[in-house]
């Protein structure tokens, strides 16, 4: 038994070579995500219209508000279970897992009886596109299955971090985009495109996603085993004392994450909804860069402070910073700046004025990414509360000021945005640098470093960009990609000779270096 344990452990301080198997995997993922993104949106909304695909994305929104709870519950795993097999203690191991995994299962399945129940007054809360109310009900239904059966899959998803394995969640990652996309295809050819289909596939693919969390659990980490024997009251209270405050932070998150198209629904109607949507997936689609680099640096956060190895993780800590807000600053600005050509290009003449709103949308990203890995060192001290009252404040501000900006100033569609990017700033460039660095006992202003230097890089980009942006014609990606291509490269070199020490560029080569050698 100890030997597997080990065998697990061991990889979980990340090498060099190990994080860049792992982050070349999800990037690897990442692509796959955005090139079916790109020809998925305008696929959708040429089948079904705007105003019915603006349903799915809303849907999305909505259920999200519905898996707060098993979200929270199931975030609390990898932390109990990275630490109990850093101390080589499988049989508590076992019983964090088996509790958590009874626990969210029950969850579960009680918050899809409330999702049937709620399903029924959609009409009554949101607009809906006239004959679609039915059709937005099986939708909703299919949606919420899918997010209930990815949070029981949560819990089996602990031995990817426990083994320090993230390739193998990018191929399953991968496999499921790629089949929802080939299964929507398919059945729009056989049948009239309608949203009944879309959500039938939508479960389908979920179920399939937990049967391979399933078999990778039993392959990755083989000493964790389900087993009801193994379930344990007396862990009830180490998942209480976690995940109270992870129900609050998840609340406050999707506040101040997901609030957009509902406020726009309800203040402006489906066909606004519809138009915002596609802006939002290139939100999305950052936050999985980001959760691609920060995903890798868990187990190695978690593992060194369970060992005491409070100097490696300083160091960690602040060159991820540093390099997570440099990088997420090259798309971001790049999208930004070029974002006229771009939209016309993605989705057709109707989209580009909604240009403008990139700048509220995507520019603040930079300084979100450069603190996204904050949460695992919070995770890791178990020190939720002020962290998770703090993004309740701000995702309640952004309601707030959503709803002033749209229904009483009447800004429209960038009212929404100027308040994400108002409650963004101040929550990621403010206070999560200063809460953590005080937590840490680090200077107070190491980390504001990063923020201003992320945020200054991505403005600059975004602007550089905008120059050149009038002589890149809309309609074809090769275009966008050679008039984006010289900003890239310069930007890249700037960044390595002027905006990083002999310390950070020494990491990038060895990272770059272990690339080139196959991992062990």
């Amino acid at each position: 038994m100890a030997s597997g344990n080990e065998q697990a452990i061991e990889t979980a301080p990340s090498s060099h070579r190990r994080f860049t198997v792992n982050v070349a995997a999800s990037l690897a993922s990442l692509v796959i995500s955005v090139l079916v993104g790109l020809w998925y949106t305008p696929y959708m909304i040429r089948h079904l219209g705007v105003a019915v695909y603006g349903l799915l994305p809303l849907a999305n929104s909505i259920t999200n508000y519905m898996t707060i709870l098993t979200i929270a519950v199931c975030a609390t795993v990898a932390r109990y279970i990275t630490m109990d097999l850093a101390r080589n203690d499988v049989e508590n191991a076992n019983r964090h897992f088996n509790t958590f995994l009874v626990v969210g299962t029950a969850m579960a399945a009680a918050l899809f009886a409330f999702a049937y129940v709620f399903s029924s007054f959609l009409p009554r809360f949101f607009k809906i596109p006239a004959g679609q109310e039915q059709a937005a009900k099986y939708v909703f239904l299919g949606v919420a299955g899918s997010f209930l059966i990815s949070t029981i899959a949560n819990t089996f998803q602990s031995s990817i971090w426990v083994a320090n394995r993230f390739e193998v969640r990018s191929l399953i990652e991968a496999s499921l985009v790629l089949a929802r996309a080939g299964l929507i295809v398919l059945s729009f050819r056989i049948w009239a495109p309608a949203l009944w289909q879309v959500s039938i596939i939508i479960p389908l693919v979920a179920i399939f996603g937990l049967v391979a969390d399933v078999a990778a659990c039993r392959i990755l980490v083989p000493s964790l085993r389900f087993r009801l024997s193994d379930y344990d009251r007396t862990k009830l209270p180490d998942l209480w004392s976690t995940s109270q405050w992870l129900l609050l932070s998840q609340l406050g998150n999707l506040l101040f994450v997901n609030i957009d198209l509902v406020v726009i629904n309800i203040v402006m109607g489906p066909v606004a909804s519809g138009r915002y949507a596609p802006l939002l997936q290139w939100v999305v689609l950052l936050r999985m860069l980001m959760g691609t680099i920060t995903s890798s640096l868990s187990p190695p956060i978690l593992v060194r402070y369970a060992r005491g190895e409070m100097e490696a993780l300083l160091r960690l800590s602040k060159q991820a910073s540093k390099f997570l807000g440099l990088m997420i600053a090259l798309p971001a600005g790049l999208l930004t700046g070029f974002a006229k050509p771009m939209l016309g290009t993605w989705l057709g003449p109707a989209f580009p004025d909604l240009s403008g709103l990139t700048w509220l949308l995507l520019v603040p990203m930079a300084v979100e990414a450069a603190q996204n890995h904050f949460g695992n060192i919070v995770m890791a001290t178990n020190k939720l509360r002020a962290p998770v009252l703090a993004t309740l404040a701000f995702g309640v501000g952004n309601v707030v000021l959503a709803v002033l900006f749209t229904r009483y100033l009447g800004w429209g569609l960038y009212g929404v945005a100027a308040a994400g990017a108002i409650t963004s700033l101040g929550r990621n460039g403010i206070f999560s640098p200063l809460y953590t660095a005080y937590m840490i006992d680090l200077h107070w202003s190491v980390f504001l470093k990063n923020m201003a230097s992320s945020l200054a890089a991505a403005l600059a980009l975004a602007a550089a960009a905008a120059v050149f942006s009038p002589l890149v014609r809309p309609g074809s990606w090769i275009r966008l990609g050679i008039g984006a291509a010289p900003l890239a490269v310069a930007y890249a070199g700037l960044m390595y000779f002027f905006a990083l020490n002999d310390e950070e560029r020494l990491t990038l080569r060895k990272i770059a270096l272990s690339s080139l050698r196959l991992p062990s």
